[in-house]
């Protein structure tokens, strides 16, 4: 193990190559949220292949954020400080999660091999979501240290598993996973209680006309939440929960279902290859294309061209 205490500590915000850099370690950066420059929620793969893990780190910088780690696998030894105080020394089990406010430095150690998911999760963001929705304001998150957590878990497996960790992904699918992400923190660990739908109602019928115009007509482009939500003078958190009370769908999956239709009139109606179709309905890239498409109809868009025109 590399003596760390005489590194420098983290510059920046605390989490991807940042973080990465930070603790010595491999760092996939899987997810991030932001909001003029600064990291609303940020989703970080971590893995420490080295048995003998890696040695103390240097104090953190202060931050007005949360650090939280989930852990993929048992860890044979963590030692956490926070503040100068030594607040975890033992075994961590897989399957929990621990919280660290950053505001005040902390400091870790590992022995053995480890494979986590950390979330770094941006103060203003959780204000402004209780803003948004109407709630009071939010005193803190509070997580008891190691909490078995079943449902972030599937969270972290999900966002592994997604082409969010393999392949750009499309923005409104990101934003609507890390609003989502970050309202489920909110309700666990901060208290925060939404309005009943009896409270809030869906879109006016001139932002359900305006959100649909928008994403029919960039079907080739980034479409994110935030750009439609703005389109209809309202916050993102708001938009997304309005528009699937709306329509019943989400506006990821609503967007998915236009570029599918789109796809099959060029399928039907062009000589277009796949690779081209798959640029002009905004699905980035061929494989993308086909798994998604596959998905959705059952048979691959190649296969469903031939059906279509024999």
């Amino acid at each position: 193990m590399t003596p760390r205490l005489d590194k420098a500590a983290n510059r920046g915000e605390l989490h991807g190559a940042t973080l990465g850099a930070y603790l010595g370690i491999a760092a996939q950066p899987i997810l991030r949220l932001s909001e003029q420059g600064r990291s609303r929620l940020a989703v970080t793969h971590l893995t420490l292949t080295d048995p003998r893990g890696y040695d103390r780190t240097a104090p953190t910088e202060p931050e007005d954020a949360y650090s939280l780690t989930y852990k993929l696998q048992p860890i044979e030894r963590l030692e956490v400080w926070q503040n100068g105080r030594y607040i975890q020394n033992g075994a961590v089990a897989a399957e929990t999660a621990r919280m660290i406010d950053l505001t005040e430095p902390s400091q870790s150690r590992i022995t053995g091999p480890s494979d986590s998911v950390h979330v770094y999760i941006g103060k203003f963001a959780l204000n402004d979501l209780t803003a948004q929705i109407g709630a009071g304001k939010m005193d803190r998150l509070r997580m008891p240290s190691n909490e078995a957590d079943p449902i972030l878990g599937r969270f972290c497996r999900f966002m592994l598993a997604s082409p969010l960790a393999a392949e750009p992904a499309s923005p409104l699918f990101a934003d609507q996973l890390a609003l989502s992400l970050l309202t489920y923190l909110a309700e666990r660990y901060g208290g925060l209680r939404l309005p009943s739908k009896a409270s809030g109602g869906g879109l006016a019928p001139w932002q359900e006309c305006r959100a649909k115009e928008i994403m029919q007509s960039q079907l080739a482009a980034h479409v994110s939440i935030a750009g439609v939500a703005g389109e209809c003078g309202l916050s993102p958190s708001y938009f997304a929960r309005a528009f699937r009370q709306t329509t019943g769908l989400s506006p990821h999956r609503y967007l998915t279902d236009l570029r599918i239709t789109e796809a099959k009139s060029y399928l039907v109606g062009s000589g277009l290859t796949l690779a081209d179709i798959a640029i002009l309905c905004g699905f980035g890239d061929q494989s993308y294309f086909t798994r998604v498409f596959t998905a959705a109809v059952g048979a691959s868009p190649g296969a469903w061209r031939r059906a279509m025109r024999c």
